[in-house]
């Protein structure tokens, strides 16, 4: 249900709080309740990504100790820059029409898309990847599955790391790249509702570490 809260609150909170991205709108106060109910569901995207890393690492660690606690630290990264992006959307609102430079301004701006870009793009598909690499290696889901969450995070880490450098992409491209994540966490999110994670099965032992 976290997964699927998160995803709600992603899609609903970007989407009220694009106008910020016109500095028209912005100097003009723009729509007050909409920038604060946005914030405040990125606020919850934060919160629910953190929750998440915390109620499956103790079905994780069995198949890996220290991949389990590298989901953590990233998902945790991931829910604290959603956070700074919030904090930053609620700050560019209180400040509308006071007198903001344009200067500081754009900085606040550019922090909030910096660290939204990092945490919901970069963080997301970087933990995608740990994740999935873990239920398949721990065979808690089955292997379609996990492969699945392996490419589709592995296509939006391609993307992320693109836009850092301004490689021009276009929209269809974009929503290629995000595509095939964002559907796989819904039925992932579907499959732990209705069946749950098996068991899983600890990883093989080196032969080296056998006798």
């Amino acid at each position: 249900m976290l997964f699927i809260l998160a995803s709600v609150a992603a899609i609903a909170g970007g989407s009220l709080l694009l106008p910020l991205d016109d500095p028209g709108r912005l100097s003009d106060g723009g729509p007050h309740v909409q920038f604060v109910t946005g914030a405040l569901l990125e606020v919850v995207l934060g919160i629910s990504v953190i929750a998440i890393a915390a109620m499956l690492t103790p079905v994780l660690r069995h198949a890996g100790e220290g991949a389990a606690m590298l989901y953590v630290a990233v998902r945790t990264f991931e829910g604290t820059l959603v956070l700074v992006g919030a904090l930053s959307a609620l700050v560019m609102t209180s400040l509308a029409g006071s007198g903001l430079t344009p200067a500081l301004e754009a900085l606040i701006l550019h922090t909030r898309e910096w660290a939204y870009h990092l945490g919901t793009v970069l963080m997301f598909a970087v933990s995608a990847v740990v994740l999935n690499a873990l239920l398949l290696r721990g065979r808690q889901v089955p292997p379609w599955l996990a492969w699945w969450g392996l490419l589709g995070g592995a296509l939006l880490l391609l993307r992320g790391v693109l836009e850092m450098y301004e490689f021009p992409l276009p929209t269809a491209t974009q929503l290629t790249f995000a595509a095939p994540i964002a559907v796989q966490e819904m039925v992932f999110a579907g499959w732990l509702v209705v069946k749950g994670l098996a068991p899983g099965a600890a990883p093989p032992v080196p032969a080296s570490m056998e006798h």
